[in-house]
């Protein structure tokens, strides 16, 4: 039978179709809009001041806040929730920080007693996180913690001796006499690419040679026929069976790519009859393109790249007559629709304590400057982590998009990559997975938001008087911040209530303490839900697909400079930790000021006449001397750790007393858990907005000073804005460190455009 070939024009449909439109495309595209509409509608991304952090260290984070189509910036939630979690699967660290117009700027204490390892900052928001979402693609950041970077280890790829090798057919299935492209992938245990070589054989005969050409991967074009055998045997011996070759069927192929178009071959059995197909373009859930035409043999359509007006993974699905999908195929479009950032130290070495400066700019593709939001950070080269493969155009543009733990993604985005086409092509074919799944069966939605920006909570009411048991009405809530600054608000007449963003901000130091007011015949009780134990349980099932790093060029550990010495043979401590033995509770000021009320209520005193310690113990509270009977004219109360006398007496007739026991004793009040201060007041409490922390920048007369300064991250600065030329200049002074730093710039323009680059300028002593 001739083959029939036809350039389909395309109806670009910007969520709408021309008037013609079939109902059955409309009931698809409004069923694709409902489904997308179920999904996270924020992606977070996480940049740190620097990779690795000693124990003791303060840990400075900026979070991204991004639409998840656009990857604009995103004011739909109002609260981030951040954990730390330790290679233990523990949480170490947890607290809630504000969101203001898309962006965060947080702080986390390391402790020093945390052990050394690979720990990951976890974020989630209102919309980034839903109960039943199943893409296991949870929003983090890895960081190094260790006790020292003089005894960092140097970052070895782990070798496991476990074998993969799977294979991939273009658009999903094979089909008996259409040519196809079979992609394979061949990886260790711990998802490392191996090289292969291999045959295909059909019914014994060799077929085609295979080889992998980019970290594992690979691709071979050949038409398969259901009535033969065909296997890959590779050149460890192992033996690989294809998968089902369909008698009938569709096939989709994109035979041509450049920057203005994309060429797709659609092709189907013989024995089929004519039928009107769809092909449907979307990213990220927005539906941008639709082609239809009438399917004979072969079908050629060809697609303009400027239907996407962002950079990112194109997702294409073949639609038969009946509206049912029948392939796929992933295509990465508009690699260049990017912020281009430069950052240019003034020198190329400063020596120490030397004043320095970065020239940023910001131009899009066409060289245009750009008004962007920028976070950087300038670290000492030691504490980067080439372990860490991710930036925030890797991320957002794949990692995010892509089931799967990826090898290497930034090398896809580093222009310096000759091959990083091609590689692109082979990930898309062999790790591609559709996020936003199409059909027009009922799927299964990850459900609504289950987080909440402000605090919920509900009070309910128990009287002595059964009249006024069942009694409702508003009633009046106070809220304390840690500070002790305090405001009110109203419960409804159901009990419930809700602490605003606003209100938390005002309050903001890490929780809020909730006192109602109430008169005595209530006993009120306050239940607060507490949004961290829930995030645990369901992120507990999801798998961990963050990215795999290419270690193979990270440099050795004597490569890099050792801890520095001053030019007196002094060592320079990055810190000096002075720890004591016992237990003391950690208190804020609220319940700092609970702990000192309750230990004023306590009525051991010291006499100021006789100096005895009164009411301590039981039997040594008489309130004698040894000479009679004290007037006790005044009294003071007693310092915790302080020396005190406390006395037992005898009574003896006619008013005589006898001392029986003397003792001195060092005062100790008594201590009280956090609970017990708060149900002695009548309190509850609950997280609020972590505290605001600053960045340590010295001044010029701190360089002054003859202190040695130890500074190995000396910039973190998470909010820069370029001005109208795309430009920014930011300064800072050089520590006594005489070693390599790294400069790291990220940033967004807020509607849609990333970037980030590095820079690079050494210390020196002179």
């Amino acid at each position: 039978m001739k083959k029939h070939s036809l350039i389909l024009s395309i109806l670009c449909i910007a969520f709408s179709l021309k008037a013609h439109a079939q109902v059955s495309i409309d009931s698809l595209l409004a069923h694709a809009a409902k489904q997308w509409a179920g999904f996270p509608m924020e992606s977070i991304y996480l940049q740190t001041s620097k990779d690795t952090y000693e124990t003791g260290e303060d840990l400075w984070f900026k979070a991204y806040q991004l639409d998840a189509q656009s990857f604009g910036l995103s004011d739909k939630s109002k609260t981030l929730y951040l954990q730390m979690i330790s290679p233990k699967d523990s949480v170490v660290w947890q607290e809630k920080y504000p969101v203001e117009n898309g962006i965060v700027s947080g702080h986390v204490y390391v402790d020093e007693k945390l052990s050394e390892g690979d720990y990951s900052l976890q974020a989630y928001t209102k919309h980034s996180f839903y109960q039943n979402d199943t893409t296991g693609i949870i929003s983090a950041r890895k960081v190094k913690i260790v006790k020292n970077i003089a005894h960092l280890a140097t970052s070895e790829a782990i070798k496991d001796s476990t074998f993969r090798f799977e294979v991939f057919p273009e658009g999903g299935n094979l089909v008996s006499g259409i040519p196809t492209q079979l992609a394979f992938k061949a990886t260790d245990g711990k998802g490392n690419p191996v090289f292969i070589e291999g045959t295909i054989y059909q019914d014994d005969e060799v077929l085609n040679r295979l080889k992998s050409v980019h970290n594992g991967m690979g691709s071979v074009l050949f038409t398969p026929y259901h009535d033969k055998a065909y296997k890959i045997v590779l050149s460890n011996g192992k033996s690989y069976l294809l998968p089902k070759i369909h008698p009938t069927g569709m096939v989709l192929r994109l035979t041509k790519q450049d920057k203005k178009q994309l060429s797709f071959l659609v092709s189907q059995s013989n024995n089929l009859p004519n039928q009107e197909v769809y092909l449907v373009g979307q990213m990220r859930g927005m539906v941008c393109c639709m082609a239809k035409g009438v399917l004979k043999d072969n079908l050629k359509i060809s697609i303009p790249t400027d239907n996407f007006f962002y950079q990112g993974i194109a997702e294409f699905t073949l639609f038969d007559t009946s509206m049912q999908p029948i392939a796929e195929r992933l295509v990465y479009v508009h690699p260049e629709k990017k912020l281009y950032i430069t950052a240019e130290p003034k020198k190329k070495s400063y020596a120490i304590r030397e004043k320095a400066s970065i020239k940023i700019k910001v131009t899009d593709n066409e060289g245009k400057p750009i008004r962007a939001n920028l976070g950087i950070s300038v670290y000492d080269q030691a504490y980067n982590n080439p372990a860490n493969p991710t930036n925030i155009v890797s991320y957002s543009y794949m990692s995010s998009q892509i089931r799967g733990k990826i090898y290497d993604p930034t090398y896809y985005f580093d222009e310096r990559n000759n091959g990083r086409t091609e590689g692109m092509e082979l990930l898309l074919l062999t790790q591609g997975w559709r996020r936003y799944v199409w059909g027009m069966k009922q799927p299964t939605y990850p459900g609504k938001p289950f987080l909440n920006d402000e605090i919920k909570g509900i009070q309910t009411l128990k009287s002595k008087k059964k009249s006024e048991q069942n009694q409702r009405t508003e009633q009046l809530i106070q809220i304390s911040g840690a500070e002790g600054n305090s405001l009110f608000i109203w419960a409804d007449s159901t009990g419930r209530f809700t602490v605003g963003t606003e209100v938390m901000k005002g309050l903001r130091g890490g929780y809020v303490y909730l006192k109602p007011m109430l008169s005595k015949e209530f006993k009120p009780i306050l239940e607060l839900t507490d949004y961290f134990p829930l995030i645990d349980s369901m992120k507990r099932y999801r798998p961990d697909y963050y990215p795999i790093a290419n270690l193979s060029q990270s440099k050795n550990k004597q490569e890099l400079d050792l801890p520095v010495i001053s030019s007196d043979s002094t060592i320079l401590l990055n810190e000096v930790t002075v720890t004591a033995k016992g237990y003391r509770p950690f208190r804020d000021k609220m319940m700092g000021r609970l702990d000192s009320l309750a230990k004023i209520v306590n009525n051991a005193y010291v006499c100021t006449t006789c100096n005895y310690l009164i009411n301590y113990k039981t039997d040594y509270s008489a309130h004698h001397n040894e000479f009679g009977h004290c007037p006790a004219k005044g009294r003071k109360q007693p310092i915790n750790g302080e020396k005190y006398e406390i006395a037992k007496f005898k009574y003896y007739k006619d008013n005589f007393f006898m001392v029986e026991d003397r003792q001195t004793i060092i005062y100790q009040g008594p201590l009280f858990t956090e609970e017990e201060l708060l149900r002695m007041n009548n309190l509850w409490r609950t997280k609020s907005y972590y505290p605001v922390r600053e960045f340590y920048q010295p001044d010029e007369t701190d360089m002054q000073l003859s202190i040695p300064d130890a500074r190995n991250t000396l910039l973190w600065q998470p909010s820069i804005i370029t001005d109208e030329k795309g430009e920014a200049t930011v300064s800072f002074y050089c520590s006594d460190v005489n070693t390599g730093f790294l400069g790291v710039v990220e940033g967004v323009d807020g509607s849609g455009l990333l970037g980030n680059t590095n820079c690079e300028f050494r210390v020196i002593r002179k």
